[in-house]
């Protein structure tokens, strides 16, 4: 019987899981380590998000550099530096790397570099302890800044209004009675006025400014009935302003070297001027295996002029034919970490995402025909469970973190699913079932060292450790937001395989599921939550629909902006939610996560698991085959936890699933185990073995089976969320059937692999 989605075709993916507060299981906590921002009145008790771009124009000193991609931003409120609003755009000449690796001899990592202050937007009113700038509408794809030359004194005029958004063409601010200055520390080569050109009949002002570094950017102001025409000059090398107060919107955009003198490119902005980005919303849908998600754009500005935009690569190889044919070409400027972008002049995007894996359930499956095992192989995969299930579940997985609690359980919910699905052994699954819930009910019943609570600031549920510490870090840092995908996704998988078991063999009331359905949805509430219309979690914490993939930073500041090192355990969130959206029957849940899933496929294969071929980064970096830890500016081949190549690899490989084959493609797993591990495991010694050997599966399922499956093996080559049971279902389920079948050729091999390949 194969796995199928509970309903074929969703057409609103976006539905609420819950609107009700969380349970009273999770304590209240009114306070967080870190305070939020200054924000209005209107947005007091909203959700804020904690991991988003925006970050670090929230937290600390809030004015470490935000990534619109393509542009960088900052609040300039530092000592000695005029205030407002900075930005650049770094060409990859500007580029720092680091130095080659071996075997690959691909550099390790790069970086941009930040505060470059090519202009900077003001007024003469800001003053540094007098201004203030306050944050509002905290979207997934943008937020509201508001900067106030005198707060105590007005906050309806003398103000400043710049809504930052992901891919932004245009840095656009509302002035409302101010005197704007423009400030630069690359300095005025020349300023010219630009008069006849197609935003002319708008009454809009346009200026060409060349800087001293050679960059050309491009100024629109758009004057609001009253307010005269903003006339600007070069005050000094440093300043351009004027000395009329103006009320109406200033926009500036970048011409990237490569284009800068084209006239097509200049056309481009002349039309798009005067149209600005307040908002953006995220609908989707799913019909069959393939999956739509718009990205639907809230206009302002002046003239009808639609909205200018830039895609990343992985938007622009999943456009819809409407939306390709307002791909603008012509004008691309060069993101931080994700290579090329290129202008959309649009109000709407949408994508399609086809091959969704929809079919995908609970056991592996290769493409080919499925394999089956002979009953030698069967009895070794029962002893080795039943070995296994010797282990202390509870003990094991009562730990003082969410992490590694959540990875043993899930290792323990897959030897279960593996002793009812393969070995379809139900008096050894029963015993393996009842050890996992009396495990799992001690995180339900939240009576774990550190348990969860939920805290009402920036709303969300997270480890008390940073409470009763002190410590930020504590936890993974799970106390600021940090990894709650990769942790919650290990809990939400073995839930889901709780109850699937549960409804196969032994229960029909669905009381499991009844009871503790509300704690596992509210972990996906705080991790995933679809819906503005759910008011205790932010929409989307984790996942950024932009960027494709998550990020795992919270709370803390970074030079760098967001970051994630590990791809697998982002999909595996995914996974689990899809999972879990199945046995609990909500189809939206499930059709969501297959299409974050065809999403991930395609971004993670854009962005960290690298191809020979791939044009995203630079030509010198790609040999080495994996980012390590990508973060918006910039991409370091390593890990938190150490400077291992199988750590660095491997953390993008774990846990294996069955959805790792269809995220990690094989070609890729070639040349990355070609390069890397091949003859070159003999001196890992620990868990990371284990790990390599696993994914080594995708590419020759017999090899690691036997691996596994070896008299030698060694307990020490499991890390703490892997079992033998499972590796050895896992790589069997690798197999082609041409090639099992010619191994095995004996009337009685039971057929349970062609029956449970993907599901039952």
């Amino acid at each position: 019987m194969n796995f199928h989605p509970i309903r074929q075709n969703v057409d609103d993916i976006m539905k609420p899981i819950a609107t009700s507060a969380p349970s009273s299981l999770f304590p209240r906590r009114d306070t967080h380590p870190v305070a939020k921002p200054p924000m209005p009145d209107s947005e007091t008790g909203k959700p804020v998000h904690t991991n988003k771009f925006y970050a670090n124009m929230m937290i600390g000193s809030r004015n470490n550099p935000v990534f619109t991609f393509p542009y960088e931003v900052w609040w300039s409120n530092q000592e000695n530096v005029t205030w407002g609003l900075a930005f650049d755009h770094r060409e990859p000449e500007l580029r720092a790397y680091g130095p080659p690796e071996q075997p690959s001899g691909a550099i390790k990592w790069y970086v941009n570099p930040i505060y470059i202050r090519s202009l900077q937007i003001g007024a003469a009113e800001f003053t540094r302890g007098q201004s203030t700038m306050e944050m509002s509408n905290f979207a997934g794809q943008s937020v509201d800044t508001v900067f106030y030359a005198d707060p105590a004194k007005s906050k309806t005029t003398g103000k400043m209004e710049v809504t930052l958004a992901q891919g932004m063409g245009f840095i656009s601010a509302r002035y409302t009675e101010l005197t704007p200055v423009l400030d630069t520390s690359v300095f005025v080569r020349s300023m010219t006025q630009v008069n006849n050109f197609v935003g002319a009949v708008l009454g809009a002002t346009k200026y060409r400014i060349t800087l001293e570094n050679g960059a050309i950017w491009v100024l629109y102001a758009f004057a609001d009935l009253g307010s005269q025409p903003l006339k600007l000059d070069v005050i000094n090398n440093g300043r351009i302003g004027t000395d009329k107060l103006f009320s109406g919107l200033i926009q500036v955009a970048k011409l990237s070297k490569t284009t800068a003198g084209d006239p097509a490119v200049e056309a481009i902005l002349d039309s798009a001027a005067g149209a600005w980005v307040k908002s953006v919303s995220v609908s989707a849908s799913v019909a069959g295996d393939v999956g739509k998600y718009q990205f639907n754009y809230e206009r302002k500005g002046v003239g009808y002029a639609e909205l200018l935009m830039f895609a990343l690569p992985h938007h622009l190889e999943s456009f819809d034919s409407a939306t390709a044919g307002k791909v603008k070409s012509a004008y691309t400027l060069i993101s931080p970490t994700k290579g090329t972008q290129v202008a959309v002049v649009a109000n709407q995007w949408t994508m399609i995402e086809r091959g969704l894996p929809t079919s995908i359930g609970w056991l592996p499956v290769k493409e080919g025909a499925p394999a089956t095992f002979s009953p030698a192989a069967l009895n070794r995969i029962s002893a080795v469970a039943k070995y296994e299930m010797q282990q202390d579940f509870s003990a094991l997985s009562d730990l003082d973190n969410m992490y590694f609690s959540g990875k043993a359980l899930a290792k323990f919910g897959l030897m279960c699913l593996s002793t009812s699905l393969v070995l379809n052994d139900v008096d050894l699954t029963r015993t393996c079932q009842v050890k996992l819930k009396a495990a799992f009910q001690r995180f339900a019943e939240n009576k774990q060292q550190n348990g969860l609570v939920y805290e009402t600031s920036w709303r969300g549920v997270l480890s008390d450790a940073v409470y009763k510490t002190g410590d930020p870090n504590s936890d993974f840092g799970s106390g600021f937001y940090n990894d709650h995908h990769f942790h919650y996704g290990y809990f939400i998988q073995t839930a889901a395989i709780i109850g699937f078991l549960e409804k196969r063999h032994f229960s029909t009331t669905g009381s499991w599921l009844k009871a503790n359905q509300e704690w596992v949805n509210t972990l996906v509430r705080d991790t995933a939550n679809p819906s503005a219309a759910d008011p205790y979690f932010p929409v989307s914490r984790s996942f950024d629909w932009y960027h494709g993939h998550s990020w795992a930073k919270g709370l803390f500041e970074s030079f760098d902006g967001k970051d994630e090192e590990s791809s697998s355990e982002d999909y595996n969130f995914a996974y689990a939610m899809k999972l879990w959206g199945n046995v609990i029957g909500d189809a939206a849940m499930e059709a969501r996560g297959n299409l974050m899933l065809g999403i991930m496929k395609r971004s993670m294969n854009s962005y960290m698991l690298l191809s020979t071929g791939n044009r995203n980064h630079p030509e010198g970096f790609v040999p080495g085959k994996i980012t390590g830890i990508l973060f918006e500016n910039k991409v370091d081949r390593t890990t938190y936890f150490g400077n291992v190549v199988q750590y660095i690899h491997g953390i993008h490989m774990l846990p294996l699933t069955p959805i790792s084959p269809y995220v990690r493609l094989n070609s890729f797993v070639r040349e990355e185990w070609d390069l890397y591990f091949k003859g070159n495991t003999g001196n890992i010694d620990d868990g990371w073995k284990g790990v390599l050997y696993a994914n080594y599966a995708m590419l020759d399922p017999k090899g690691a089976f036997n691996f596994f499956n070896a008299a030698t093996f060694q307990n020490k080559w499991l890390d703490g969320g892997a079992s033998r049971t499972w590796y050895l279902v896992f790589a069997g389920g690798m197999f082609l059937f041409s090639a099992i079948t010619r191994m095995v050729n004996n009337t009685n091999i039971r057929s349970w692999w062609c029956y449970y390949l993907i599901g039952a």
